[in-house]
Formats: C-alpha cells, sequence, structure tokens
C-alpha cells in the first residue's frame, strides 16, 4: 500500500507562469463517473470450504460456489460476485453463511462469513481497494454485455465478430480493433478512462511460422520464437508469451487433470473444444505464468494464431503503411472511435449504478520552447519544435586521426569507403566539423577475431580519437557487439559505425552530415546548447537512469545512469549497472550518484559541488513507487549526506511513465462535439497538470511534435521535493531538457539525460553487458 503522506504535494505557481506559456483547450479520454445511489456498499464475505480446495484450484472452486447460490440466496445473500477467496456482495448479512453443493461424489459445505462493508467514500488515489476494484468488475461485465472478450490482462476488449473486419490480405495479416478502459480517481472525483486498441494477428499458425524459418535446428527455432506471443483462439481466447518449445513432448502425450485423471493433448482438445489436432509430431510451447511460476502451460502451435508483425514485414514500407491506417488513427479518428465506444458503454453501466459524463474537456498551458544556441546563430523553434543544422555547430571538432575499418574484397568496396569518406568530409566542413582522410584498415574477411586482431596490431600504444567500421547488414549481429565491447570496454575508443545501405539511400548527403555529427559529438562536442530557465542555479547536476531488460532468456538486465556536470548540459558522467534479469531496482544507485558527484567537482575545477541535484527516472511503473522511495531514493539521499555532514542540496526525483493511455486532443476552435473536424494533435510544449491528474505533483508534457496517428504524452510524477522551484519551473525545466538529446534537432518524449541513459543500457544491454571504460565515461559514446 502506498505511503501517500510521503509524496510531496504540488508547489505554486508563480506570476512567471503568463510570461512562458499560453493557455490552450483541450480533451481528453476520460470521462467523469456518477453513482445513482451514493449510499451503495460492497461487503466482504471470506469464504472457507469442507474439504478444502487447493489454493490454485480456481475452477473447482467457482463451481461449489455456483452449485451453492441457491442456497446461499435463500439465506440472503441475493446476488454476489466470488472474487479469489472472498465473496463480494451489494447486501450486508451479518449472520454465518453455510451452503451445501455436491461435486463428482463429493459433499462441500460453503461457509462465508462477513469480514467488511466498503462504501464510495472509501475510494482512493493511492490504494487499490474493493470499491475500485468492484467499479472495474462492473465495467467488465458491461463490455461482456456486449460481446466483447478480453484478451490479456490489460482490460483491453475485443468484439470476436470483428476479428475478420480489418483485412490486409496482400500481406497475410488482419487488425483487431477494440478498446481499453480503466477507472482512474483525480483529484478526489471518480473517472473512466476510454482508449481505442489495436492487435495485429497473421494469417499464419505458430506450426506454420515453425516451418517457415525452413530450418531444422532447434535452438534457431527456439532464437527465432521464443518471446514472441500467440493468441488462443478457442475457448476464453487469450494471449500467451512463448517462454519455451519443448520437443520432447507432443500431442500424443499425457498430463493430469485436477480430478487426478490422465488425458493425452490430442483428446483433452477433441473432448474440452471439439477440435482435431491434424499434426501429433509437433512439439509443444511453453508458457510460464509470471505471478505464479509453478504454473506452466504446454501449448499445441498448431491451435495458435501468431500476434505481431515478422522483422521483414517490419521493414517493408508498403506493409507498415497498409498496417498504419488501421491503427496509426488520426487525433479525429482516434476520438470519434472513443466517444462511440463512450455511448455503448454508458447504457449498460447505467444498470449498475454508474453514469458517465461526457465532459471531456481539459485547460493546458503550452509551453514557449527554449532557444536553440549554434555556433554563431541562435534559433527560435516554431510550433513543432523542430529545427535545422545548416550553420557551424555550436562546438565545431577536428577529427584527424581516426581508422575506417572495413571488408576489403576488391576495388568496388575500396571505391565505395573513398566515396563515403569524401561525403563525411564535405559535408562535416559546411558546419564546423573538420575530418580528415583516416588511417584505412583493410580486412579481407569478415571473421571477427581476425578484425580485432588487426585492429590491436594497427592500434599499438596509440590509440586513436575513433573507430569507424562500414559493414554490410548481413554482417551486423555478428561484428557490431564484439567491435562495441571492444572499442567500449577493452580500448576506450569511440566508434562510430557505417552500414552499407548508407550508399543505396535516396539523400546521400543528409545521412553523412548527420554521422559526421555524431562522430563529432561521441568526442564530446556539442553540436547545439540550450539556454537554463530562470530559477535553475549554475550549480545544478541534472540525472537521467533508465532500465533495458533483453527479452531472450540468459540475459541480464542493465540499468543506464547518465549525469551532466553542468548546468549547460554540455558534459555527462555515463555508468551502466549491471543487474540481474528482469530486476527494477538496482542497489548501486547510491554508489553510483557520489561518483557522478565526484566528477561534477573535478569537472568544474574542484572549486564546488552541485547545490541542486534533479534526478529523472525512467523505467518504473506506479505501484513500484513506494519501493522506488524505500530503496533507490533512500540510497541516493544517504549517499549525499555521506559526502560531507554540511553538504545539503536540493534534491527532487521525476518518475517518468511513457506506457500510458491518456490521449489529448486540441481544441482548435468551437466545441469538439458539434464541430467534429476541429480536433489535433497537442502542440509541442502542452502541459496538463489540472482535473485529470493527481491531489500530489504529477503533470503530463507532450514534448514532441507528432504528425501520423495520435500522440502519446508522457507522465510526470514527482517523488521527492525539497527544491524552492515553483510548479512551472519544473515544467519548464523537463521541456527544455527534451530538446537536448544530439541525435534529433527537435524535442523528444523525454529529457536527454533519460534518453542518453536509456540508449547507453540498451546499448551495453543488448551486446556485451559490461562496463565502458574510464575513458569514454564522460563522452556521449551511447548516442
Amino acid at each position: 500500500m502506498q505511503k501517500i503522506s510521503d509524496l510531496p504535494k504540488r508547489p505554486s505557481r508563480s506570476q512567471r507562469l503568463e510570461q512562458i506559456s499560453r493557455r490552450i483547450n483541450l480533451i481528453s479520454n476520460h470521462f467523469p463517473m456518477k453513482f445513482i445511489q451514493q449510499n451503495q456498499a460492497i461487503n466482504i464475505y471470506a469464504v472457507e470450504f469442507d474439504p478444502p480446495i487447493a489454493d490454485d484450484a480456481r475452477k473447482l472452486r467457482e463451481e461449489i460456489v455456483r452449485l451453492a447460490t441457491k442456497d446461499l440466496q435463500i439465506q440472503g445473500l441475493q446476488e454476489f460476485t466470488l472474487r479469489g477467496k472472498n465473496i463480494w456482495s451489494s447486501f450486508n448479512v451479518k449472520d454465518r453463511l453455510i451452503a451445501k453443493a455436491s461435486f463428482q461424489e463429493l459433499e462441500y459445505v460453503v461457509i462465508a462469513q462477513h469480514k467488511k462493508e466498503y462504501t464510495l467514500q472509501d475510494l482512493s488515489e493511492t490504494t487499490t481497494n474493493p470499491v475500485t476494484q468492484s467499479i472495474n468488475v462492473a465495467v467488465k461485465r458491461s463490455l461482456k454485455e456486449m460481446g466483447m472478450i478480453e484478451i490479456g490482462r490489460q482490460s483491453k476488449f475485443y468484439d470476436p465478430k470483428n476479428i475478420e473486419c480489418n483485412r490486409i490480405n496482400e500481406h497475410g495479416l488482419k487488425v483487431w480493433r477494440g478498446v481499453k478502459t480503466s477507472f482512474q480517481f483525480y483529484q478526489g472525483m471518480p473517472f473512466l478512462q476510454i482508449d481505442f486498441a489495436s492487435r495485429v494477428l497473421r494469417d499464419q499458425n505458430a506450426l506454420e511460422f515453425m516451418f517457415s524459418l525452413n530450418t531444422k535446428n532447434i535452438q534457431d527455432i527456439k532464437n527465432e520464437m521464443i518471446g514472441l506471443s500467440v493468441l488462443a483462439a478457442y475457448g476464453n481466447c487469450r494471449i500467451y508469451r512463448i517462454d519455451e518449445i519443448d520437443f520432447n513432448l507432443s500431442p500424443k502425450h499425457s498430463f493430469l487433470l485436477q480430478d487426478g485423471k490422465s488425458i493425452t493433448y490430442q483428446e483433452y482438445y477433441k473432448q474440452r473444444y471439439n477440435i482435431q489436432i491434424r499434426d501429433l509430431q509437433q512439439p509443444l510451447l511453453v508458457f510460464k505464468d509470471k505471478r505464479n511460476q509453478d504454473k506452466i502451460a504446454y501449448l499445441v502451435p498448431e491451435l495458435l494464431t501468431m500476434t505481431g508483425l515478422t522483422d521483414r514485414q517490419r521493414c517493408d514500407q508498403k506493409c507498415m503503411q497498409s498496417v498504419a491506417k488501421f491503427t496509426k488513427l488520426t487525433p479525429q479518428q482516434r476520438d470519434d472511435e472513443i466517444y462511440g465506444f463512450y455511448q455503448k458503454l454508458k447504457k449498460h453501466l447505467s444498470k449498475q449504478n454508474i453514469l458517465l459524463s461526457d465532459d471531456q474537456n481539459v485547460s493546458g498551458f503550452q509551453l514557449q520552447a527554449p532557444r536553440i544556441y549554434m555556433g554563431n546563430k541562435e534559433y527560435q523553434t516554431d510550433q513543432s519544435g523542430f529545427f535545422m543544422i545548416k550553420d557551424p555547430v555550436f562546438q565545431g571538432s577536428h577529427i584527424q586521426d581516426w581508422f575506417m575499418v572495413y571488408q576489403s574484397r576488391g576495388k568496388n568496396d575500396d571505391d565505395d569507403v573513398d566515396i563515403i569518406v569524401s561525403e563525411l568530409q564535405k559535408q562535416g566542413e559546411k558546419i564546423g566539423i573538420k575530418i580528415e582522410k583516416p588511417y584505412f584498415v583493410m580486412l579481407r574477411d569478415n571473421n571477427i577475431q581476425n578484425w580485432l586482431q588487426r585492429l590491436t596490431a594497427e592500434i599499438g600504444d596509440k590509440p586513436p580519437q575513433m573507430i569507424v567500421t562500414f559493414i554490410n547488414e548481413r554482417d551486423k549481429d555478428r561484428i557490431y557487439g564484439h567491435i562495441k565491447k571492444y572499442c567500449f570496454q577493452d580500448q576506450g575508443i569511440s566508434h562510430q559505425n557505417i552500414l552499407s545501405k548508407f550508399l543505396r539511400t535516396k539523400n546521400p548527403s543528409s545521412v553523412a552530415s548527420k554521422i559526421a555529427q555524431q562522430m563529432s559529438i561521441k568526442l564530446g562536442n556539442p553540436l547545439w546548447a540550450i539556454p537554463k530557465p530562470n530559477g535553475i542555479s549554475d550549480k545544478t547536476m541534472i540525472v537521467g537512469i533508465d532500465i533495458y531488460h533483453k527479452l531472450l532468456t540468459n540475459r541480464k538486465s542493465c540499468m543506464g545512469f547518465v549525469a551532466y556536470l553542468e548546468s549547460e548540459c554540455l558534459n555527462t558522467f555515463a555508468k551502466p549497472i549491471i543487474m540481474r534479469e528482469g530486476q527494477e531496482l538496482s542497489h548501486e544507485v547510491g554508489r553510483v550518484i557520489v561518483e557522478a558527484i565526484s566528477a561534477y567537482f573535478d569537472r568544474n575545477g574542484r572549486k564546488y559541488l552541485p547545490d541542486t541535484i534533479i534526478v529523472f527516472r525512467d523505467g518504473v511503473g506506479n505501484a513500484q513507487i513506494e519501493a522506488l522511495k524505500q530503496t533507490e531514493i533512500q540510497q541516493m539521499k544517504n549517499a549525499i549526506k555521506s559526502i560531507n555532514k554540511n553538504y545539503n542540496p536540493q534534491f527532487a526525483v521525476i518518475m517518468i511513465n511513457k506506457k500510458i493511455n491518456d490521449r489529448f486532443f486540441m481544441v482548435n476552435s468551437g466545441n469538439h462535439q458539434e464541430q467534429k473536424q476541429q480536433l489535433s494533435n497537442p502542440p509541442s510544449g502542452s502541459v496538463i497538470a489540472d482535473k485529470i491528474t493527481s491531489s500530489y505533483f504529477d503533470y503530463f508534457i507532450t514534448a514532441q511534435y507528432v504528425t501520423q496517428g495520435t500522440c502519446t504524452p508522457t507522465h510526470y510524477r514527482v517523488l521527492e521535493n525539497n527544491t524552492n522551484f515553483s510548479e512551472e519551473l519544473f515544467w519548464q525545466l523537463t521541456y527544455y531538457q527534451c530538446f537536448n538529446y544530439q541525435n534529433w534537432t527537435g524535442a523528444v518524449r523525454v529529457p536527454s539525460c533519460v534518453q542518453y541513459a536509456h540508449k547507453l543500457a540498451y546499448l551495453i544491454g543488448d551486446t556485451y553487458q559490461g562496463n565502458i571504460h574510464k575513458r569514454l565515461a564522460h563522452l556521449q559514446c551511447c548516442l
């Protein structure tokens, strides 16, 4: 349970707000809820069975209670729902209830004892109780009454009658469209969030996909299929993740039912679902329930539909455009879908004591974008937040000692590399990046060990500024990870990779300019700078933290930690932290923040420590708030105190959540329901901090400007704050930092330090899973 007293309150807004922003009118996908009977209660009854029923025998419990229903109704429990080991009902019966039921030649006694009564006054922002759960149950019941079925465990509902409606025959795909709902409680008011959902399905079952791989190598098949999701369209329709493939099992093998009887998978599916399995030699897929490690399901590939897109389909532009027609809805189309679901759902919920209102209006602010400082010019971005690099960059560079490494199979390969180098020099010169001719390292094969041995011999005791590799796409998986480890961990040399598709691009000059920019920034030369907002100390250190989890098995997780070492945010301290598989929180953050503060002290001439530390933490969900506060945040606070007993900087921690279903649409003029063509995505810099935010301190920002589909805002929740910042100063600092990611000329979804932390965690976690050389800790080598 969340300790709400520990969450900081929202600070006040200052008069500066009017100077740095303008008010905007938005609508959201949150619909206010009211209850017809305000005094309606939820009564909880503890249920026991004699003889006892095992905890994991859910279906048996449900069957026994179903058979005992009439007996319980006679005793006053007119309507009820079984939830786990409890019965929920709006009827309050204080007396002990005893009912009997016969099942499979056994006599069961059901004993129900009243435990507690909850009313609507028990609703809370930070705790989940039976009232919250009962509202979710009512919503799900209404959706099921509408003929929809729940897929997965995220309250996404789809209409099985529409599964074939949105077909993409030329690519063997179909898009199943549905709805996602979520009960929310904001500032003492209940809301129902409604959003459009979609699921891409293939015209291919898992067995057909297995055969399409054209390999009999068991490990190759596992590498391709483990981690993918499949749809079991029989029974209750459910999505499963493939955790393993057991080639020692087949549909002819037997398993035990709950009553102890043995049955083969072939017989089970025929008896239970009237499905005849055709291939009796196929292996079985394995699903492991994360919530119950002992619960393992064995699935028949032939009966499972593949979901999602293949890698080849993702690379097919025409295929992606066809899919986007059904999944990437415009703001107007999305709101039409949401409002249509609202109207249908409203009728059904009214039967269950719930009234929905269509008041979707929300007020917001649009912040002014920061000015962009280049070498000799300043730019003011427009509503989109985009800008172009056409003039000299903020800090030019001279790349004079670098290796160009490639496989040379003849004159054509040599000519290709000469073209690349010439283009890099020409485009770099235009923007103040001088690139000298490289030292060419030509390899005769693509054997990675030969590459590394040759590089070691060429480097000797004089490492170059940078190593640039030019490789074919087909060799990337074999070479890329080894080169990164060699450069980042072993040698401490910045690395830039160029794929051969560079030569096939429609605009090689533009691509060459971007590569030259990346080479320069990886050597510690910023391309542009942004000002710090007024009110931010010159001695501020901003930190970004994110987690990367490798989807394949036997891989550890990696945390990326990136800190800016001065208020201009031009120099960084970077540190990967390797953690066990699936671990979300780190016990090393305290040690690493001390290292970052020490690096800050060194960077600033050992004259002063940061007087303000702002930490942005991505990669955790709302359910982990208390754990985050008790581990990482407490570690950081203790570590800061350990530096000096008189050292007490301003300190704030802001949790970031990108995986949200909140949606906001800009109302350009008029009433959105009367003028249905007036909705668009919010402009860059939109802030929502009223009505559908909590009673504590949180806010939404849409920093990025989206031209295709619907914009997803980023949610920021402040978990620790002893600063003297006003509320809008937090917004402004967050928004400005979204412009400082030097691989994108515009605003990204999250502050740049978090984006760099994500890139670092992904790079290390996806390749060699080790540390980076101390020489690279201050460079943006993870770009």
